[in-house]
């Protein structure tokens, strides 16, 4: 009998509820659609690198710039598809010997942004053949402090 007196004050504490159909004599439904939900992928945004050579704004500054080599042009020189800084074709100019870079090789270059001028940079630089540099008169450029290159994918 105490089994029995325990559960009429168990069911006797279950009253009408809105939130529970049961204890009001409503009917459970089971959903034949199961809901939908839809996850927006995340959204990232990567922060623009400053456009150093879009202009002279930023001439005889330090800058590091990582971008893939466009033209291997001679042994003190080469061109970045910099795009993402401001410049598709991106004068670089080192000295430190002869290096040889492959296209769309990644390299690193922390150096000087300057406006190129090929008489104040052919002796430097060993710039033999000024039809070379025609094309980047009076634009800013890179003189390159220090350059690193990624080894080049092998070849098979």
């Amino acid at each position: 009998m105490g089994a029995a007196l325990a559960l009429a004050i168990g069911l006797t504490g279950c009253g009408a509820d809105d939130d529970n159909p049961a204890a009001d004599g409503g009917v459970f439904t089971t959903p034949t659609e199961a809901p939908t939900t839809t996850t927006e992928p995340p959204t990232t945004t990567t922060a623009a690198e400053t456009q150093y050579f879009a202009n002279s704004d930023h001439v005889g500054e330090q800058v590091a710039v990582t971008a893939p080599v466009d033209t291997d042009l001679t042994e003190g020189a080469v061109v970045l598809d910099a795009g993402a800084y401001g410049d598709d074709s991106l004068l670089v100019l080192f000295k430190g010997g002869e290096r040889e870079f492959a296209e769309g090789q990644s390299v690193t270059v922390i150096g000087t942004v300057r406006q190129f001028s090929y008489d104040d940079y052919a002796d430097d630089y060993g710039l033999v053949e000024s039809a070379l540099f025609d094309v980047y008169a009076n634009e800013e450029f890179l003189v390159a402090d220090s350059l690193v290159a990624e080894s080049p994918a092998p070849t098979s």
